[in-house]
């Protein structure tokens, strides 16, 4: 008690200093909020819209890919059956880059046989026989490049130089690939394995290039008109012919010009009653207006059915949903996350613990959220926009969506 009342002064001093300082402690205690770490996602965009149920009446054909045609084996008035071929434009270019990629899966399969069964020295043997053809193919196409510059060949002979040295780039490789792999007792013959896996890939993918240098017709009838002739330039927002394919049934869909790619030809669709959503047919978009409506921005999309026709009348609305190409690694964000600050979309982001305010572009919405196509990262923390302010002390709380 005499403690106390000698000390009192210093006592009561160092109480309000203590108050103080657990005072401080709690007002500056960062908030917690609920956060979003962002991750990336694969997903198929869509789009939502009604439609019309019209009769079928004439197809308009584009070409898959632009160039110059080589032959049209068919005239108006010809009755076609589907898949027929209707115009070939050039397509040596593609034939070669498919042929190289034949050449290449041959390659690559040759040095896995070969890593699996020769010898060292053999393997050695033959990666030193790539290695000169290699040097040999640098040479040829250094002294056609001096010609090529000089005007002493033509450009297919130079290109088919540059074709060569590429080609013995990557024999070159692969011998010394295998080599090594027989060096590593087999420890890259797995790499050699993905090699022939992805030259599987590349040679699919070439064939399907050359295949898109021919216009067929997409369903069996009569062909009303055709607009190009061997030696012109098709591309593949022209005309190219005019196809009678029978008295069916299309939906008629007019989407806005900015979704011209999910209403590209060859793209699927489901169709249903609006008012029922119990059964749901499918698709395929056989018609695209080839320039938008400049007045009302929008595009003229028709559909058939792929399977057996429901039943339907004209003038009937509908609801369709178009589907896109599968989209690889993009970034959704839930909606609730977006808010707006000075009249900007974007969103709060925890950085440093502070929370700071960024600005987004968005894309397509899906049933997961909206596409951000700028402005967010794998591994953000997206705060919800709760009273949030600039620079605030933040402690992000990770939930699941």
């Amino acid at each position: 008690m005499d403690f106390l009342r000698l000390h009192k002064n210093t006592v009561i001093i160092g109480s309000l200093i203590l108050l103080l300082i657990i005072s401080l402690l709690y007002t500056t205690r960062p908030e917690k909020i609920s956060a979003y770490a962002v991750e990336k996602q694969d997903f198929v965009p869509s789009l939502l819209l009604s439609g019309e149920v019209i009769t079928e009446g004439s197809t308009l054909i584009s070409a898959l890919t632009s160039g110059t045609v080589i032959d049209c084996p068919v005239a108006k008035g010809d009755k076609v059956k589907k898949g027929q071929l209707l115009i070939q434009i050039d397509d040596s270019q593609a034939i070669i880059d498919r042929n190289r990629a034949a050449a290449l899966l041959e390659t690559s399969c040759l040095q896995l046989q070969i890593a699996k069964t020769v010898t060292r020295e053999e393997a050695r043997v033959n990666s030193t026989q790539n290695d000169l053809e290699l040097e040999k193919a640098e040479q040829q196409y250094t002294r056609f490049n001096s010609l090529f510059e000089a005007g002493a060949i033509s450009q297919a002979e130079w290109e088919e130089a540059g074709r060569n040295l590429k080609l013995a780039e990557e024999q070159a490789r692969l011998a010394r690939l295998t080599m090594e792999a027989l060096e590593d007792n087999g420890s890259t013959i797995a790499i050699l394995q993905s090699e022939v896996q992805q030259r599987h890939l590349d040679l699919a993918e070439k064939e399907l290039l050359v295949e898109k240098y021919k216009t067929v017709s997409p369903a069996d009838g009569e062909l009303l008109d055709i607009y190009v002739r061997p030696g012109e330039f098709l591309s593949t927002t022209s005309k190219a012919a005019l196809l009678k394919d029978g008295k069916d049934l299309r939906i008629k869909i007019q989407p806005d010009q900015r979704y011209a790619a999910l209403a590209a030809l060859g793209n699927h669709a489901q169709v249903w009653l609006t008012d029922s959503s119990a059964n749901k047919w499918d698709t395929l978009i056989v018609y695209t207006e080839p320039t938008g409506n400049a007045e009302q921005g929008s595009l003229t999309v028709e559909l058939a059915f792929t399977s057996n026709q429901p039943q339907l009348y004209p003038g009937q609305l509908v609801s369709v949903q178009l589907f896109g190409p599968q989209q690889k690694e993009a970034i959704i964000l839930p909606d609730r996350y977006l808010t707006e600050q000075d009249g900007e979309g974007g969103v709060w982001l925890a950085i440093d613990n502070r929370a700071h305010f960024v600005p987004l572009q968005i894309g397509l919405r899906t049933e997961n959220g909206v596409v951000i196509t700028q402005g967010l990262r794998e591994g953000d923390m997206v705060l919800e926009a709760t009273g949030l302010e600039e620079d605030q002390k933040v402690l992000p709380q990770p939930v699941e969506v």
